[in-house]
Parts: C-alpha cells; structure tokens; sequence
C-alpha cells in the first residue's frame, strides 16, 4: 500500500509520538495541578518527571510487549511486565528524591530511597501511560493484521474470479465451434453468418468483458447475438421463446454472467434432442432486481453418464456469482423427468 494510502494515524509517526507525549504531559500537569493549583509546581515536576515517563513507555512497548504480542511468551511477559513496573516505580521515586525541586514544600531528601509504600504510590499513579502506550500498539497492529487479511482475501478472489473468467472463453469457444462443424458438416449456407456473429461474441469476450462490470444492455446483445446463432442452427426443428420484461438503461451486470444458463439450455436440452426441444428464457428487469427464468426440456433418451446440472459451465458462473454478488443473488435449479430449470435473482445494492 503505498504511503498516501495508509489511515492517516499510520502516516507521520515522528508527530504522532510528539503529540502522544504533550497530550500526556498536559493531562498529568492539569491533573495533578487542579487539586491545590499548584500550575507552576506540576509544571516544573512534569518536565522532571516526562525523560522517566518516556524511558518506561518505551522500554515496555519495544522490549517487553512482543514478548506477549509476537513471541506469544505470556509467562515470560508477565514476569518482565511485574519487574518493570516496580523499576519504573523506583525510578519514578527517585527522581522526586534526587531531584527535590521544592524543598520548602516537601523535603523528599530526608526520606529513605528505598520506600516500597511510596515507590508504589509512584507506580500506581504512572503506570497508566506504558499502558496506553501498549493499547495504541496493539491496536495499530490488529488494524494492520486486519487490513493485510483482507488484502490477502480480496487478492486471492480475485485471482480466483480472474481463473474462472478465463475458463469461460475456451468452454464457450469450445461449445460454438462444435456447432459450427455440424454446419459444415452438412454445408449449410448459413455457415457464413454463423463464423460472423461468432467472430462478434469473441470480440465481446476477449476483449470488451475484462471489466468487473459492463451495461447491461451490451450484456443482452451477446445474448441476444448468441440465441440467433442457435436459432440458424436448429430453424424450425426448436420451440424457441425469449422474451425480457422492463428497461435494461441504467443498469450494470458482470459481463458474461446470465450466459451460461442460456447456453446450457442449448448443449444440455436441444442438442440432445433430436424431436422438438422447447426452451423458454425469460427476463425481468425490475428497480430491485433482475431475475432470469430459462427452461429447457429434456430427451427422453440421454446417456446414463451425462447430467445436465455438472460441467464446467454451470459450476463456473456458480462460484462466479458467490464472488461478485455475495448475499446479493438466489440461484435455483431444479432438474425434474422433463424439464431443467433455472431460476436467478440477482439483487440490486441497498
């Protein structure tokens, strides 16, 4: 992630730790300074004080808390967290004894160093600034763990979605081509305008569909230049009804996402059928969603091994549409004795 990308609190740590260390001075001074207002007294001994304070934070989040956050040493953690705090207590103590800025008030000199009751009074009020000095760590590194998760997640969908859009081209290519090689199997003249919309659908597919989503209108003509291809090809032989309800302006689809059904309809159902297959496609185009109905019947003679619900094409836009449309799609396919169905509703976002 480049520099000017990052959550402003990653960028421009040097000024971040200054402001840590005045907000934490100018809290300790008012604090402290309100009981007696004492100003310039609490002033004098936070300067004194702040070289401590910032040696213990320090110490903690750079010395001791991977011990628990990297190392995942927590008994290790906890004896070093126990001997810091009581050496930070120390410190902080000795500093007022040494130091004794106003000896006219409180002659701290004449106490003993080593006095374990005030040594943790020193603690107990001083500790909280390594503490909050570790919660901002901690937090800063779950953000980053979390953002590189999902990096990591988006990354690898779409090395997935770029797979399996890549698979569509050959299987399409595949299945067209086929039909292709009946017709010139029995020279048909429409062979001609057959290699010329299949030379327009490829165009679309190579080179027109590579965004995440294109106009839903350029996605029905593909559609539409595909059914017209099957219609040349099966002529009368085919009970074709393809009809779209409601306007298409507006809207945006994954491109080459509804063409598989359409296509399955054909390889799985006519082609297979050497009496009258029918197929029916219908599309809904409403405000909230978009809904596509195809059906197809099925020969009452298929071979024992092939199932029209398996296959790469179906199992593609499947995983294609858990993808891009996550809890925003229902997807229903029901293979009774006569007929293969498939129902899709893709919904529009809230």
């Amino acid at each position: 992630m480049a520099e000017n990308q990052l959550p402003i609190f990653f960028r421009h740590r040097f000024l971040w730790h200054i402001l840590f260390w005045i907000v934490i001075f100018l809290t300790y001074w008012l604090m402290y300074a309100g009981y007696m207002e004492y100003y310039y007294v609490e002033f004098m001994w936070g300067l004194t004080l702040l070289p401590a304070r910032i040696i213990a934070a320090y110490t903690f989040i750079y010395l001791i808390l991977p011990f628990a956050i990297d190392k995942k040493r927590f008994i290790t953690f906890g004896i070093l967290t126990l001997i810091h705090s009581f050496l930070y207590g120390f410190f902080i103590w000795a500093t007022y004894h040494y130091a004794n800025l106003f000896p006219e008030m409180v002659d701290l000199s004449k106490m003993p160093l080593f006095d374990v009751p005030h040594i943790l009074n020193k603690l107990a009020s001083n500790y909280g600034i390594p503490a909050i000095a570790a919660a901002l760590v901690i937090f800063k590194k779950w953000y980053s763990d979390e953002q590189n998760n999902k990096k990591l997640v988006e990354e690898k969908m779409a090395a997935e979605l770029n797979f399996l859009k890549s698979q569509v081209h050959p299987h399409f290519l595949f299945n067209t081509l086929n039909n292709l090689y009946a017709l010139t199997l029995i020279k048909s003249d429409k062979t001609p305008d057959i290699v010329l919309k299949l030379s327009d659908l490829l165009d679309y597919m190579i080179y027109k569909s590579n965004d995440e989503f294109v106009p839903l209108t350029k996605e029905l003509e593909i559609i539409q230049g595909y059914i017209e291809l099957e219609r040349m090809r099966y002529n009368e032989r085919l009970d074709l009804q393809y009809e779209i309800k409601g306007n298409a302006e507006g809207y945006e689809i994954a491109p080459l996402i509804l063409l598989p059904f359409i296509e399955n309809c054909f390889k799985h159902g006519a082609s297979n059928d050497r009496s009258k297959p029918g197929i029916r496609i219908l599309l809904e185009i409403e405000p909230a969603y978009l809904k596509l109905s195809a059906v197809n019947t099925i020969p009452q003679e298929k071979k024992n091994d092939e199932s029209q619900s398996e296959g790469i094409g179906l199992n593609n836009v499947k995983r294609r549409l858990e993808l891009i449309y996550p809890n925003r799609h229902k997807l229903n396919i029901i293979q009774e004795e006569k007929t293969f169905s498939v129902e899709l509703k893709i919904f529009s976002e809230k």
